[in-house]
């Protein structure tokens, strides 16, 4: 199957035309920016609607973190944050964490949600931080030591590599 024209049954029943070749306008309330319904304009995966979004087809401005509209981004931000019950740190799941203080490696190890809770704490399972493939060694729970966001680390540490090259 191509990309450029194809046709689509909507969660909500309706069929309509998909594809990179469709002209169409943004499905924001009160846009009216031209796009088209290629799978750079899809909120979410998939064109018949997922979990990752609702199908709809939307412009670079009502798009936001991977690749949601507004109501679907919202619905994720919600659905991903876990607050530590004892100290109330926030988490966002889909990040990626290593222990803190340590120092981030691309060969080295970070830590992700595994997608289970265990006594409604999250599970965090070793991967490799350049891949992302599951690496061997123990789950670990997200209340086990304190944690650090690996990206935030990784760009402390790419600024205090910058503060010691001579200008």
């Amino acid at each position: 199957m191509g990309y450029a024209y194809y046709e689509i049954t909507r969660p909500n029943g309706d069929r309509i035309a998909a594809g990179y070749s469709v002209e169409a306008v943004c499905e924001a309330k009160g846009c009216t920016a031209k796009i088209d319904r290629g799978l750079a304009y899809l909120c979410g995966k998939d064109p018949r609607g997922d979990e990752h979004g609702c199908s709809g087809y939307f412009c670079e401005q009502h798009l936001y973190g991977d690749n949601q509209c507004e109501t679907c981004s919202a619905k994720a931000d919600a659905a991903n944050l876990w607050v530590h019950p004892m100290t109330g740190e926030e988490f966002d799941l889909r990040d990626r964490f290593i222990r803190a203080g340590s120092r981030y490696d691309t060969r080295g190890i970070v830590w992700r949600y595994a997608g289970h809770q265990c006594a409604g704490i999250p599970v965090l399972e070793p991967v490799y931080a350049h891949s992302q493939r599951t690496a061997h060694g123990e789950l670990r729970l997200i209340t086990d030591g304190e944690w650090e966001n690996a990206a935030t680390v990784m760009y402390r540490q790419m600024g205090e590599q910058t503060a010691k090259v001579p200008h």
